[in-house]
C-alpha cells in the first residue's frame, strides 16, 4: 500500500481537497490535521522529530499502518506534519509519496494572519499561536534567528512560509521523481489539477470535483497587525525562494 502526504503551510485549500479525496475511492483513508498541533512544527525538527509528543506520534504510526494494514491508502492533508516526512520514510515499510501546494507568499502571510497566527493574545494567558520557532541549524534562515523577537507578525509569517517551503524543495531532491508532486494553491482547483492528483493517487478520473466558490472563508483575525516587513526586507533569501517557486518578491516595490 502507499501513504500520502501533503506539504503546505496551511491555507491551501487542504480542507477542500480532503473533502474531495474521501469522496474518490473507498479505500483512501484521508485525514486533514489528525493531529492538528500534536506535531509540535515549533518544537519538532527534521533531525529530531521526537523531542516533543513522543508518545502521541508513536501512537499516530501505529494507526497508519492499521491502515495500512486494512487494505486502506493513507492520505494525510494537514500541514502541521511538514516536519516529520522523513521520519514517516523511515518508519513505514511503504512508498510514501508528497504532494507539495505552495501559496503566494503575501497571500499566505495574509490568510494566516485571519487565524491570529504569531499575534500576541488579547487575553495575556492565552498562549501565541507559534506555527514554528527558529532553533534547527539546517533551516534556512538560522543565521538570523536572533532577530525573530524583533519581528512582527506578519514577518513571523513570512519566515514560517520560507522555512516550510525551503524544507519542502530540500525534501523533493531527496524523493524519486514519481512520488513528488507540486502544484500552486491558484492551480489546486482547476480541471488540469483534478487529472494530475487522479494520476498520482493512482486512481481513475473521479468525476466529484466541486466548484469552489469562496477563498478563506473561514477566520477573522481579532487582532489588526501590520503588513510590513522591515526585517526581512534585508534578506535576499527569502526573494530568492519565492522567485524559485515562480512568485515576485513579497518586497517588490509597489511604486
Amino acid at each position: 500500500m502507499t501513504v500520502y502526504f501533503v506539504i503546505s503551510t496551511g491555507r491551501c485549500g487542504t480542507q477542500w481537497l480532503t473533502e474531495t479525496l474521501q469522496q474518490w475511492h473507498q479505500d483512501f483513508m484521508v485525514q486533514h490535521e489528525p493531529l492538528h498541533f500534536g506535531y509540535r512544527p515549533d518544537l519538532n525538527t527534521v533531525q529530531h522529530p521526537l523531542q516533543a509528543n513522543a508518545e502521541l506520534l508513536e501512537q499516530h504510526l501505529v494507526f497508519i499502518r492499521q491502515q495500512l494494514a486494512s487494505g486502506k491508502i493513507y492520505i494525510e492533508t494537514g500541514f502541521p506534519c511538514w516536519r516529520h516526512l522523513n521520519w514517516f520514510r523511515q518508519q513505514l515499510n511503504c512508498p510514501i509519496r508528497v504532494i507539495h501546494i505552495h501559496r503566494d507568499p503575501l497571500d499566505t502571510v495574509a490568510s494566516l494572519l485571519k487565524l491570529n497566527a504569531f499575534v500576541p493574545p488579547v487575553l495575556p494567558h492565552l498562549p501565541v499561536k507559534n506555527l514554528y520557532m527558529p532553533g534547527a541549524e539546517q533551516d534556512l534562515l538560522h543565521q538570523y534567528k536572533e532577530l525573530w523577537p524583533l519581528l512582527n507578525p506578519a514577518e513571523k509569517n513570512l519566515w514560517y512560509w520560507a522555512e516550510v517551503q525551503w524544507q519542502a524543495l530540500n525534501y523533493q531532491q531527496q524523493w524519486p521523481e514519481q512520488d513528488w508532486f507540486s502544484l500552486s494553491f491558484s492551480q489546486l482547483f482547476s480541471e488540469q489539477s483534478k487529472l494530475q492528483l487522479a494520476a498520482f493517487l493512482d486512481c481513475s478520473t473521479p468525476l466529484f470535483w466541486p466548484a469552489l466558490k469562496k477563498v478563506d472563508q473561514f477566520g477573522l483575525g481579532l487582532v489588526q497587525t501590520s503588513a510590513e516587513y522591515p526585517h526581512l526586507s534585508k534578506l535576499k533569501e527569502i526573494a530568492v525562494l519565492a522567485k524559485q517557486l515562480g512568485y515576485p518578491s513579497p518586497f517588490a516595490s509597489k511604486s
